[in-house]
C-alpha cells in the first residue's frame, strides 16, 4: 500500500514524505502503527455490524483502492498523530474524521494519556476537525515545514471519562452519518 499512500500524500501535502520514511516506519520504528481505508464496496447496503473502518474492506474477489491513511507513534505516555490524510475524491465525506477517531480510539485503548498533532497553520478544516474531537492549540512551532510554513501544536487530553465519552459520542454520530450516505449511494447505483 506504500505507493498508493504515497500518491494521496503527494495530492494532499506540499511537503510529501518519500516512500522510503514509510517504508522506513513500517519496518524499523515498533512504537508506530499505520491504517489504511479502503474503499467502500458499492453493492452492500446493510449497515456494518463492526466499526466502519473494518468494514470498507473490499471482497477478495475484486481489488481494493486505498482512499486514506494515518499514522501515529507512541512516545511514552503521549501519542501523537503523524499523519493522516483523505483521497482528494473521498474528502468532505467524513473519512478523515473516521481516520482521526480511529487514531484517538487506538491511544485510548493503550492508555495515553494524552495525543498530539502539527497542522499547518494554513490548514483550517483540519483545525476545525482537531478542534471538533477536543484538541487544543498549544503553540507555534515555527518554520516547521520544509517550505517554510508554521506548524500549530495541538493536545488532546485523554486521560479522562470526558474524553473517552466525547470520542464514542463522535463515533456513534460519524457511523450513523456514513451508513446514510453508503445507503443513499447504493439506492443511486441500483438498476
Amino acid at each position: 500500500d506504500v505507493s498508493t499512500v504515497v500518491a494521496i500524500d503527494q495530492l494532499s501535502f506540499p511537503t510529501p514524505w518519500s516512500a522510503s520514511s514509510y517504508s522506513y516506519e513500517l519496518k524499523h520504528n515498533k512504537t508506530s502503527f499505520y491504517y489504511v481505508l479502503l474503499e467502500p464496496e458499492a453493492n452492500r447496503v446493510k449497515p456494518p455490524q463492526q466499526p466502519w473502518y473494518r468494514f470498507l474492506k473490499n471482497s477478495p474477489k475484486r481489488e481494493t483502492q486505498v482512499i486514506g491513511y494515518m499514522g501515529f507513534r507512541l512516545r511514552g505516555p503521549r501519542a501523537h498523530i503523524s499523519t493522516i490524510a483523505v483521497h482528494p475524491d473521498w474528502r468532505g465525506c467524513g473519512l478523515g474524521e473516521l481516520l482521526l477517531l480511529t487514531a484517538l480510539e487506538e491511544a485510548l485503548a493503550q492508555g495515553r494519556s494524552a495525543v498530539t498533532l502539527e497542522v499547518r497553520a494554513s490548514n483550517r478544516v483540519a483545525q476545525h476537525l482537531y478542534r471538533k474531537c477536543g484538541f487544543r492549540f498549544t503553540g507555534v512551532q515555527e518554520k516547521y515545514y520544509r517550505d517554510g510554513e508554521d506548524a500549530w501544536l495541538m493536545e488532546m487530553k485523554a486521560d479522562n471519562r470526558t474524553c473517552r465519552a466525547r470520542v464514542s459520542e463522535l463515533r456513534a454520530a460519524l457511523e450513523a452519518r456514513l451508513n446514510r450516505q453508503r445507503s443513499r449511494r447504493a439506492e443511486r447505483e441500483r438498476p
